[in-house]
């Protein structure tokens, strides 16, 4: 099994973690960072895991105050340097929730077209993250609406949104486009997405956890990479699949997606 999202940079002790996984029956993790900070311990983490290790780099549009123009650009050209050791771009997208204001919505939405440019200029695919602001109402705040619109003007095919929470309409549109849907384990106990996941076809989804946060059982950052067997357990009860029937096709998406051999 393969946990197609989460953050190894926030674990305490990576290696622990990744000695349990393997222990867990776990066969990769993939690790997507959200700030240009942790760029280097990530690169760091698939050096020393070359084989289990799947890294992600990206930038989280709540961070987007933290960082000049300028630093984005350096932080483009490192991404362009470490290619070889990169399996996708992300998370990057659009947050609508931590950037309420309409001018920080619009530049964010030019930070993501940025990404977006350099994964096609480094033949990468994309992990989308995407969210709707508190205040969602006659379309207002659409977040996700809005990801989803900037990708497919600009042709977007390798897409995984990380994560999802959009609305029925907006989970088709994603499959028409023939993206990848990821579910994190916010799924064992929601109802909505569980009804999302029903409505997916096993070939176009993953399964994460987006580790450390969204335990299924806690609101303490212990979420881990192997509960994603949590998630496949819900959803074998839902689809009458058998458990490692999800976690075979799960795991052979991620596979494609992140070419991992």
């Amino acid at each position: 099994m393969i946990d197609a999202h989460c953050h190894m940079e926030y674990m305490e002790d990576p290696d622990d973690i990744i000695y349990h996984a393997k222990k867990a029956g776990m066969s990769a993790i993939v690790t997507s960072i959200a700030d240009i900070k942790d760029r280097e311990k990530v690169i760091a983490m698939k050096k020393k895991h070359p084989d289990f290790i799947f890294i992600c780099l990206g930038f989280h549009p709540e961070i987007m105050g933290k960082y000049a123009s300028e630093d984005i650009d350096d932080y483009m050209e490192f991404i362009r340097q470490n290619r070889k050791l990169i399996s996708a771009i992300g998370e990057v997208g659009t947050d609508y929730n931590w950037l309420p204001k309409s001018e920080d919505q619009a530049k964010s939405q030019i930070i993501f077209e940025k990404f977006i440019d350099l994964s096609k200029e480094l033949g990468l695919p994309l992990v989308v993250h995407s969210r709707n602001g508190r205040d969602n109402r006659e379309g207002e705040n659409d977040g996700i609406g809005d990801a989803i619109e900037i990708l497919r003007n600009r042709g977007c095919k390798d897409v995984m949104m990380h994560c999802f929470s959009g609305n029925e309409a907006q989970l088709k549109d994603c499959l028409e486009q023939g993206w990848l849907i990821s579910y994190a384990t916010v799924l064992v106990k929601s109802p909505k997405h569980q009804k999302l996941a029903k409505m997916t076809p096993p070939e176009q989804m993953v399964l994460e956890t987006d580790s450390p946060w969204l335990d299924p059982d806690s609101k303490e950052l212990v979420n881990r990479p192997w509960k994603i067997e949590r998630s496949a357990e819900i959803l074998a009860g839902m689809m009458n699949i058998d458990k490692d029937e999800i976690l075979r096709t799960t795991e052979k998406n991620a596979r494609r997606f992140f070419r991992i051999g």
